[in-house]
């Protein structure tokens, strides 16, 4: 296993094609009167994570791929998201996914698409599951 994102698994014989990882720093921009600009570090900016995915018919159902990570994305939820070498990255928002079908069959069905997730990571507090509450409900 490449990564996993949440309950997703990024196999590198199925999926990862690419990752780009960008960290980023803020600064403010104060205006002087007939000299240059001075620059205050405000702080550090929000990890970012790129992940180029192949989807291929050889190895699953591209399109039950997709699904899955749409399905993610659309709940807005901040998953964890953790290295194959069992290193804790943070954890991430899905902010974007993009697809490019590479092949398909005459009929139309998917057999190739690139897909490219953007991760964006996430500072909140992480929702927690809720917990179906069992026998006798207290007042």
């Amino acid at each position: 296993m490449f990564a996993q994102l949440g309950d997703i698994k990024f196999e590198l014989i199925t999926y990862f094609n690419g990752l780009t990882e960008t960290m980023s720093y803020n600064y403010a921009q104060h205006e002087r009167i007939e000299n240059k600009p001075i620059l205050q570090f405000l702080g550090k900016g929000l990890i970012e994570e790129n992940l180029k995915l192949n989807f291929h018919r050889t190895f699953c159902v591209p399109e039950d791929e997709i699904k899955n990570l749409v399905d993610v994305a659309d709940k807005a939820t901040p998953l964890k998201y953790i290295k194959g070498n069992g290193e804790y990255v943070g954890v991430f928002v899905i902010e974007e996914i993009g697809q490019v079908v590479e092949q398909a069959s005459p009929e139309g069905d998917l057999l190739s698409i690139q897909v490219d997730v953007r991760l964006r990571e996430y500072t909140g507090k992480i929702p927690e599951e809720q917990e179906e509450q069992k026998g006798f409900k207290k007042k």
